[in-house]
């Protein structure tokens, strides 16, 4: 049976109906390989989703029978991924404790490609992201070559990307410059500003993302290294 990445999509996302968010439970129980592929897509939401967390009016405004059925839906997709979840919040966490020296290391052993994601415009955490991509920028793998940097912001990080609000302008064009770094902005984020009626006009040197959600899918089927800020 084909799965296809929309599909498993719209069951993460609670939008089947019964009968079909039924089937695709069978199949993700029945079949390894879909398995991971649902774990790896739930991952990457839950990094996304932490950018934007619902606000209570409008969880109020979610249906109970929504509500109850997205619990569901969730606890069906921990039960399957908690091994690997269990990994991978155990290597985030043991990367927040290693030094950035070790840091450094391991994404040289691993190709040298890091993704940086800010979804914070807290201005100790956007300091410890841009002093990360400034040293990952002058980084080089085990071949010599230089490190590849992709920094891409998202939720209220977006900020810090914007001409007309980023109190970090100097170094994020400075970043822009480093032929190995690319900096993006998502896009669903930009829109979100737009309809809340703020100009948004990118920095010279960001480019646009379709979205953070679709930037850290590919990156991490691509095996990079992702670091959130």
């Amino acid at each position: 049976m084909t799965i296809s990445d929309e599909l498993l999509n719209a069951y993460l996302d609670n939008e089947l109906s019964d009968e079909d968010r039924a089937r695709i439970l069978a199949a993700i129980a029945a079949d390894e390989a879909l398995r991971q592929r649902a774990c790896a897509l739930w991952q990457i939401k839950q990094m996304v989703r932490g950018a934007y967390p619902l606000s209570r009016e409008e969880k109020r405004a979610m249906p109970p029978s929504s509500r109850s059925l997205w619990r569901q839906a969730l606890a069906a997709s921990l039960m399957f991924c908690w091994g690997a979840l269990a990994g991978w919040f155990a290597h985030g966490q043991r990367e927040a404790e290693e030094p950035l020296v070790a840091q450094i290391e391991a994404l040289r052993k691993e190709g040298g490609r890091a993704l940086v994601h800010l979804v914070s415009d807290e201005p100790a955490r956007v300091e410890k992201a841009l002093a990360l991509v400034e040293r990952l920028a002058h980084e080089r793998d085990r071949q010599g070559r230089p490190f590849r940097i992709e920094f891409i912001a998202n939720g209220p990080g977006l900020r810090i990307l914007l001409a007309s609000a980023s109190p970090f302008a100097e170094r994020i064009m400075a970043l822009a410059h480093h032929d190995n770094v690319r900096l993006l902005a998502c896009r669903e984020a930009m829109n979100r500003l737009r309809a809340r009626g703020v100009e948004v006009t990118l920095l010279p040197g960001v480019e646009e993302a379709v979205s953070a959600e679709s930037e850290l899918a590919l990156r991490l089927t691509q095996g990079w290294r992702y670091l959130q800020s």
